[in-house]
């Protein structure tokens, strides 16, 4: 059970880094050039890792971040898949967790 809460917690920390990335690069377009490097840190290699498997961009638009959002929610699933009801004692955990 704390194998699958520490891999809950971490997809839904890579969520939550991809969410800000992508607020962070529209708020580019207010000309504010400002990203946090443990951000680039994190998400960059995870960008590259997706980019040398699927052409991800189509002209001016990178789906980098929807594919990377995909395939957590899909290895979320799986976890619940192969540990049934392991989502729900999860849930419990993260509504308890204050």
């Amino acid at each position: 059970m704390n194998f699958t809460f520490s891999i809950y917690v971490f997809l839904e920390l890579i969520q939550y880094l991809v969410f800000a990335d992508v607020i962070l690069s529209w708020i580019q377009l207010l000309w504010i050039k400002w990203r946090p490097k443990f951000l680039s840190t994190i998400i960059d290699p995870l960008y590259d890792f997706v980019k040398k498997i699927l052409p991800t961009s189509i002209w001016p638009m990178d789906f980098t971040p929807i594919i990377i959002l995909m395939i957590t929610y899909f290895l979320i699933g799986l976890v619940e898949l192969v540990i049934p009801g392991s989502l729900w004692t999860y849930d419990a955990y993260k509504t308890n967790i204050f």
